[in-house]
C-alpha cells in the first residue's frame, strides 16, 4: 500500500519475498515504479480507500509507508484532522478483513510524540483491534547501509491467530556505513544563479561573516544543507531526503554541485541498475520528490529478513 516508487517492494524482494500487488494514487510515482520494475501491465489497485477487498489477492505481508506529512515536526502536525492522516484507518480495515500473517508500516519519527503521544496510542489500538500484536522502533537509515540520516518509526505486526509472541521479533542490528563519495557521482554543477542565491544566503543574519562561497569550495566531500536559515555542513552523511527538499549541495574537486534525483535514489538504497532506468526518463525535480517520499530499500530489506526469521522460527 502507498507503494510510491517501490522502495518497500524492492527491500522485501531483496529479503526473498515476492510482490503480488500494489496500491498508489500518484500517477507520476507509479510511472517511475513501472519503469524501475518493468511491470507495465501489472495492476495498480489505486486508491486504498476504494479497493474492493474481494478482488485483492491473498498475501502474507502488507507493507505501507502511510502518509506522514500530518505527523511531521516540520509540517502543520494536523494529525487525524487532515485526510492524509486518516489513511492508517483504511489500512487497518484492510488488515482486519484480509488477515495477512504480518505487516510492516513506516512513518516519520514525529508520530511518536504527536499530540503528546495520543496519536500513537490510537494507531496501536486500531492495529491491535484489527487482530495483530504490534511492536515499533525508530531506526535510522544511516545504520543500515546508506549514508543518510533518515530517522523513521517502523511498526511490525504479527497476526494473533498465529499465537506468536511479538517480543520474540528481533530488530535488525546496525551494519557498517559505506563511504558517502560513492553516492555523489552525478554531474550537476551548481549554476551561476544557484551560486548567486547561495551568496545571498551566506549573508543572511544567521550566516553573515561565517563563510564565503570560496570558503565552501574548499570543503572537499562535505554536504552543504541550505534548507534552514542557518547553513548546516555534514561530513560522510547526508541529511534526510524529503519530497520538497532542493537545497542540498556538496563539494567535489573544488566545485559545488547540486544533489540530483539520481543521487537521491542511490542514497535511498536503490541500486544503480534501477536508478539508471529512470535517470533520463523522469525529470530531476520529480525524482528528488519521489526519492524523498520513498522508504529506504536497505532498511526494509533488513526488517524483512528479520521478519522472515521470526515467522519461520
Amino acid at each position: 500500500m502507498c507503494s510510491g516508487i517501490g522502495g518497500g517492494r524492492l527491500g522485501l524482494e531483496k529479503a526473498g519475498l515476492k510482490s503480488v500487488g500494489r496500491s498508489d494514487t500518484s500517477r507520476l510515482s507509479d510511472q517511475t515504479y513501472k519503469l524501475m520494475f518493468g511491470v507495465q501491465d501489472e495492476k495498480n489497485f489505486g486508491n486504498l480507500k476504494r479497493i474492493k477487498l474481494d478482488q485483492m489477492p491473498d498475501f502474507d505481508v502488507l507493507i505501507a509507508g502511510f502518509p506522514c506529512q500530518t505527523f511531521s515536526v516540520i509540517g502543520r502536525k494536523a494529525g487525524f484532522t487532515d485526510i492524509r492522516g486518516q489513511i492508517i484507518f483504511h489500512i487497518a480495515n484492510i488488515l482486519k478483513e484480509k488477515q495477512p500473517s504480518c505487516f510492516i508500516l513506516e512513518n516519520v519519527r514525529g508520530l511518536i510524540t504527536h499530540n503528546n503521544g495520543e496519536s500513537l496510542k490510537i494507531i496501536l489500538a486500531e492495529l491491535e483491534n484489527s487482530g495483530f500484536d504490534v511492536t515499533y522502533k525508530v531506526l535510522t537509515s544511516l545504520d543500515y547501509g546508506v549514508p543518510q540520516m533518515r530517522q523513521r518509526v517502523y511498526f511490525v505486526g504479527s497476526n494473533k491467530k498465529l499465537k506468536k509472541n511479538i517480543k520474540d521479533f528481533e530488530w535488525p542490528k546496525p551494519v557498517k556505513k559505506p563511504r558517502l563519495k560513492s553516492y555523489l557521482i552525478d554531474d550537476h554543477l551548481a549554476d551561476a544563479e544557484r551560486l548567486e542565491i547561495l551568496g545571498y544566503y551566506l549573508n543572511n543574519p544567521e550566516n553573515n561573516g561565517k563563510f564565503s562561497v570560496a570558503d565552501l569550495q574548499k570543503m572537499e566531500g562535505k554536504i552543504l544543507d541550505t534548507r534552514m536559515s542557518d547553513l548546516r555542513i555534514y561530513e560522510e552523511k547526508c541529511p534526510t531526503l524529503r519530497s520538497q527538499r532542493d537545497g542540498i549541495l556538496y563539494v567535489r574537486d573544488g566545485k559545488i554541485y547540486q544533489l540530483t534525483g539520481y543521487e537521491a535514489l542511490l542514497l535511498q538504497g536503490f541500486p544503480k541498475r534501477f536508478a539508471n532506468k529512470v535517470k533520463d526518463k523522469v525529470s530531476d525535480r520529480h525524482l528528488l520528490m519521489q526519492a524523498g517520499n520513498a522508504m529506504t530499500v536497505n532498511v526494509i530489506q533488513h526488517i524483512g529478513e528479520q521478519l522472515k526469521k521470526y515467522m519461520e522460527g
